[in-house]
């Protein structure tokens, strides 16, 4: 069983870094530039990139103090583990703030879309979170760890 997740946990990963490589044309931009699990909240950050990089960041994103990062990321960690992460917005409220949403990487892979989004801690460190999207609604699927683990 242990093999397998961590089998699981490195082939979502790899999917993950190689979504845009293989990605669309973009076009999952979510409606009015909001996002969350089921309703709005506040603006959502736009990363306009090619290819996902764990490094790009919006100049205005309020970096994380990397304390609260680090409890943050290990709160995701656990629950995206333990499947108790429903959506987006269970992850905005872990890390306090919205994530970058990756708008030209989203990936459509057997008729699933993903989308991406980071967080982002003031020392470099960062999270890329992939979650299936339905609608509006953002299920928390997978995430890749930036100078963290």
């Amino acid at each position: 069983m242990k093999r397998f997740t961590i089998f699981l946990l490195t082939a979502v990963m790899i999917l993950t870094l190689a979504a845009c490589g293989n990605s669309g044309n973009g076009s999952g931009n979510l409606a009015n530039g909001n996002v969350v699990g089921e309703a709005a909240a506040g603006p959502v950050y736009k990363v306009d990139v090619k290819e996902l990089d764990p490094d790009t960041y919006p100049a205005d994103y309020p970096l994380i103090a990397f304390s609260d990062f680090e409890s943050a990321f290990k709160k995701l960690s656990s629950g995206i583990y333990e499947g108790t992460l429903d959506n987006y917005q269970d992850v905005v409220d872990i890390f306090g703030v919205d994530g970058a949403y990756y708008e030209n990487c989203d990936m459509d892979y057997s008729g699933e879309l993903y989308k991406y989004y980071g967080w982002y801690a003031d020392n470099g460190v960062s999270v890329l979170v992939t979650f299936k999207a339905d609608g509006n609604n953002l299920k928390c699927y997978a995430y890749t760890g930036n100078g963290i683990s």
